[in-house]
């Protein structure tokens, strides 16, 4: 792993901030983080995606275009997902572009891969001396008879099965603050109405046909508010990983929440672990598929990674 500090003086940085993220508590955060920037003596732009998600997306990518290249995320795993799609979408060299991420959502899950702190000030402090590592993105497309139907990049975890029909259940339906209780309470319900698939998945070295109850391609560790999902990942590899695992029952899922937030799970009989540049998934049915709470459009999906493609902002430094 290749780490780079920058001195952030040197440059004017982009903040995007999603009012929605933590709302209750968004504004004194935001005053928080400006006047921790002006002690740093960090310049900056503040930029405020007050119409949702998809200003986030729009806000950076046009950010991009104009020649801006270091940016500042406030915002969950959500909002980091948009921001991704944003810059990956505008067409510049993803490679100059800097993002640190100052963690507001509820999970954030994106951010336990890099070892950020809980606490926001402490996070603040990092940003005097930030660390970048040059990350890996991930690209699913989906597609049906006609070709590609639609594309998303992700920067952590695209899930399909199980995980995507709780995610399905929860969009539209999303409280303001959604905890890791309400998430398992979702999870609970889903429980006992998701039918394993029998699902065709084809990599660079396997290519098998399981009866699939879960999976998950993995740039990062984490997702469901906590659960390390994919441990085995690593951010610029330049391989996606993905974690299969068989048909279980309702009550062994049960059993084993506590090993798949601690990533025991991948010792299971059930569970199988690869690693590839490309994966495609295929099924006579159609496949539920997320990317970081965002349904993907149903179809076959294509599924590949972009190498070291772009700079993040990491605590790992110092746990090489």
């Amino acid at each position: 792993m290749t780490i780079e500090t920058i001195n952030p003086t040197e440059f004017e940085w982009q903040i995007i901030i999603n009012p929605y993220a933590l709302s209750l508590q968004n504004n004194s955060y935001q005053t928080q983080i400006e006047v921790e920037l002006q002690r740093l003596g960090i310049e900056y732009q503040k930029h405020v995606a007050d119409n949702g998600y998809g200003t986030c997306r729009e806000q950076i990518c046009r950010l991009c275009q104009a020649g801006e290249r270091h940016f500042i995320v406030c915002g969950g795993d959500g909002t980091i997902n948009e921001i991704i799609n944003g810059i990956f979408q505008s067409g510049v060299d993803t490679h100059e572009v800097y993002v640190a991420i100052l963690p507001m959502g509820t999970g954030n899950d994106f951010c336990r891969t890099h070892l950020y702190p809980n606490d926001l000030q402490e996070t603040l402090h990092c940003l005097a001396h930030p660390s970048f590592i040059q990350h890996d993105v991930g690209l699913v497309r989906s597609i049906n008879g006609n070709g590609t139907i639609a594309e998303r990049y992700f920067i952590n975890i695209a899930g399909f099965g199980f995980d995507a029909d709780v995610i399905q259940h929860t969009v539209g339906n999303k409280p303001k603050h959604f905890s890791s209780a309400i998430y398992l309470t979702t999870l609970l319900k889903v429980l006992f109405k998701h039918k394993s698939q029998n699902i065709h998945i084809k990599g660079d070295n396997f290519d098998i046909t399981e009866s699939v109850y879960t999976m998950a391609v993995g740039i990062g560790k984490y997702n469901g508010n906590g659960m390390m999902q994919v441990p085995m990942a690593l951010q610029d590899d330049g391989l996606l990983d993905l974690v299969v695992i068989r048909h279980l029952s309702p009550f062994k899922v049960i059993a084993n929440v506590k090993n798949l937030y601690a990533g025991k799970h991948i010792a299971m009989k059930e569970v199988s672990t690869y690693k590839a540049k490309h994966i495609s998934i295929t099924s006579a049915e159609s496949v539920l598929g997320e990317v970081e709470g965002e349904m993907l459009k149903t179809g076959e999906y294509d599924i590949s990674v972009l190498p070291q493609s772009i700079h993040i902002m990491t605590m790992q430094q110092n746990n090489l």
